[in-house]
């Protein structure tokens, strides 16, 4: 009787810790929230046909890559406040890093809307409105992002997942309705600036409420700025390789063909966000694990393994239903995909076991790892703007790539190993 009293209080103080409470709120609210977003690509690549879904797609693949910079910071953002000593300190990082960032979000703005008109020429969208919309969304996502960093630092989860959330519904809601009216992809577009200025308003209201404005102290910048170089590295590398391919069959294919690639994409980065809570989870244990000197490596197979299951089974499913797989998520306009689905799924699959394989270095400190993807993302560039005669060559382009950086990767981590077996003897 009393082991089962114990067990049962030992369960209850597990469930009530902060710890749990919190992963279950950014577990489950991210999953929420990646499922409105693949919600409002389906429907509007419905809703708005291939052409015109071809046009959306490539204005998200500028999003992408511009959201490298508050993806990265944030890590850094979190580091920084999460080693906070002090209320004081606490406060003096935030002050500090919201000046820093509100004056480089007016910069980047200016600079992307003055752009805009050669960006949309590139990309043939007459309307140039639909690209300057997005300085305003790259303005309000990173004075935002300070706001959530923040609050995860803090294990103020609510204060980092809601602001998403609301982006996502507000997105999702507000650009079916203008859409429907006949704003087409502006009023999509359109809908994701009111998203991301009231995810703004709500994270603003609620570091209000969790931050404690004490004297501020001087913080030194420096060391945040060396730390987030080879973060910004790696998320630029992962980003622009499977994004810039979508920019790119915008610029030289047909838009019916850019909004059939668009839908591929989308479809092959299943895969990927799929098994991204898994690389999320293994980071901090490995890395937690190699501070205090215990064993990582079965954590990191492990996760390896059930990334590659996943990853290998939805290019299973791809390989033998590709028809099923796009008239259901996307409808019979796309059907003519359906031959280089599989080869999208390969595709993202040495993709996802790369961004594995670098976490995990990153994790260990080796922070020299990010050369490689780096690498791979310019290459992309460059042989995509000489072969890019087809859908099919575009993506074989890609594969070659990140096959190619897959094995690197792998020649990179067994390096390392033997080294360090080296040294121990």
């Amino acid at each position: 009787m009393k082991n089962i009293l114990f067990i049962k209080n030992s369960i209850s103080k597990f469930i009530k810790h902060p710890l749990f409470l919190g992963g279950m709120v950014m577990v489950g609210g991210n999953m929420i929230v990646s499922v409105i977003n693949y919600a409002y690509h389906l429907i509007m690549g419905r809703t708005l046909g291939p052409v015109n879904y071809g046009i959306l797609a490539s204005v998200y693949s500028i999003l992408y890559l511009i959201s490298v910079v508050p993806t990265s910071a944030s890590v850094s953002i979190i580091k920084f406040v999460s080693s906070a000593k002090s209320d004081s300190e606490t406060y003096s990082i935030y002050r500090s890093l919201s000046n820093f960032v509100f004056y480089l979000a007016i910069i980047l703005s200016l600079i992307f809307i003055f752009l805009s008109p050669s960006i949309a020429k590139f990309l043939h969208i007459e309307n140039f409105w639909i690209v300057s919309l997005v300085s305003l969304v790259l303005f309000f996502n990173l004075i935002t992002l300070v706001n959530q960093a923040t609050s995860q630092g803090l294990l103020k989860f609510t204060g980092s997942v809601v602001p998403n959330l609301i982006s996502a519904v507000v997105k999702l809601g507000l650009g079916i309705i203008l859409v429907i009216l006949g704003w087409s992809v502006f009023g999509a577009t359109f809908a994701v600036v009111i998203g991301a200025v009231l995810s703004y308003f709500y994270s603003r209201w609620f570091i209000g409420k969790i931050i404690n404005k004490k004297k501020v102290e001087s913080f030194n910048l420096k060391p945040f700025f060396e730390y987030s170089i080879p973060v910004l590295v790696q998320a630029f590398s992962f980003t622009s390789l499977f994004t810039t391919d979508l920019i790119l069959v915008k610029h030289f294919l047909p838009a019916f063909d850019a909004g059939i690639y668009a839908a591929l994409s989308t479809l092959g980065k299943i895969i990927f966000f799929a098994v991204s809570p898994i690389v999320g989870t293994m980071f901090p244990i490995v890395a937690g694990r190699k501070a205090r000197g215990e064993g990582y490596e079965k954590v990191f197979s492990v996760s390896f393994g059930i990334t590659f299951a996943i990853s290998i089974f939805v290019v299973a499913l791809y390989w033998l239903f590709p028809n099923i797989a796009i008239g259901v998520l996307y409808g019979k306009a796309y059907l003519s995909a359906s031959t280089e689905l599989v080869w999208m799924g390969i595709f993202i699959l040495f993709y996802t076991l790369s961004n594995i394989l670098v976490n995990f270095s990153l994790s260990l400190g080796r922070t020299k790892v990010v050369w490689l993807p780096l690498s791979a993302a310019i290459l992309q560039i460059l042989a995509l703007w000489f072969w890019h005669r087809n859908l099919l060559q575009v993506i074989q382009v890609s594969l070659v790539l990140t096959m190619l950086l897959f094995f690197a990767l792998t020649i990179y981590l067994g390096y390392n190993r033997l080294q360090r077996l080296y040294v121990k003897r």
